[in-house]
């Protein structure tokens, strides 16, 4: 790293930076009174004491402030380096978070489909089921029906026999003579 305390525009800025504070130090020009050496010598050794300060600061303290700058650049670089690694962890778990709500989607899209699927497909099972059961239910209906129809037929005619034997046995008597039945036992004998 390029040391900042030798560069020229530094040196210069803290040159002016010591003549300013030199300045404001310097005893009020407008002053009255007897002009001897001593505010001269006091000016001189105020300037050498600048240049001697400024000399110790370049080159003692200099070194030591670019150590400490380059020390806390190697600090925050380390730590920008870190934080932009947590970064791209972040960024990649952020990523895989999306990436795993997308599958989720997917998924959730695919069990609502087979889910519906199912559900149409049992919805079809029972309307088979029914439309089985009504068939049976309606064939089991006709069975009885025309069970109590053959039922109804048969006492019919049980009823009509009844009634034509009782119509005949009450007019057998008056018509079959006895004659007529010895001949129909002779007949139903031989």
């Amino acid at each position: 790293m390029n040391n900042i305390f030798f560069n020229k525009p530094v040196q210069v800025s803290l040159v002016s930076a010591g003549i300013f504070f030199l300045i404001l130090l310097q005893p009020a020009w407008a002053e009255e009174g007897a002009r001897e050496w001593r505010p001269i010598y006091d000016v001189i050794m105020r300037w050498i004491n600048f240049g001697i300060m400024a000399a110790f600061l370049v080159k003692v303290v200099g070194p030591i402030l670019v150590k400490f700058f380059s020390e806390q650049q190697t600090d925050i670089q380390s730590r920008i380096t870190q934080v932009t690694r947590q970064k791209e962890a972040i960024d990649t778990k952020v990523q895989e978070a999306k990436d795993s709500l997308d599958t989720s989607e997917t998924r959730l899209e695919d069990i609502k489909s087979r889910i519906i699927e199912r559900g149409e497909q049992r919805k079809q099972e029972i309307i088979d089921k029914a439309i089985e059961q009504s068939q049976l239910m309606m064939k089991h209906a006709k069975d009885r029906i025309d069970n109590q129809i053959i039922k109804a037929r048969q006492n019919l005619k049980n009823e009509m026999v009844d009634m034509a034997i009782e119509k005949a046995m009450e007019r057998l008597p008056t018509v079959i003579t006895e004659e007529d039945n010895r001949r129909l036992v002779n007949q139903y004998f031989t």
